[in-house]
């Protein structure tokens, strides 16, 4: 756990380590207790942030592999046109959904 004065001086509204040491050892430990559970909270949303950018990442060079391999298919064998465009498109709309419930 960091110094808790410290911490509090920081935040900039009007506590001071003097002021902290004049709370009880009781107010003292519950703010830190809390302190710590904000940190952690922050920690676990920089993480989900991180992991929805990589999954989106991984996402957007799969459709474009994907849609690459969709044109040249259609070239090749024109028929199968609609087919590969709506694989496409499914992969494409699956992995939409994962990263909009990635939280």
């Amino acid at each position: 756990m960091f110094e808790t004065s410290k911490e509090l001086s920081a935040l900039g509204s009007g506590f001071t380590a003097a002021g902290l040491a004049q709370m009880n050892a009781r107010v003292q430990r519950q703010t830190g207790r809390e302190i710590d559970q904000v940190r952690s909270r922050a920690v676990v949303a920089a993480m989900v942030e991180q992991g929805r950018g990589f999954i989106a990442e991984l996402a957007l060079n799969e459709v474009g592999s994907l849609s690459a391999l969709e044109t040249h298919l259609i070239q090749v064998a024109p028929l199968g046109e609609a087919r590969y465009k709506h694989i496409v498109d499914a992969y494409a709309m699956g992995a939409a959904r994962t990263i909009t419930r990635f939280s």
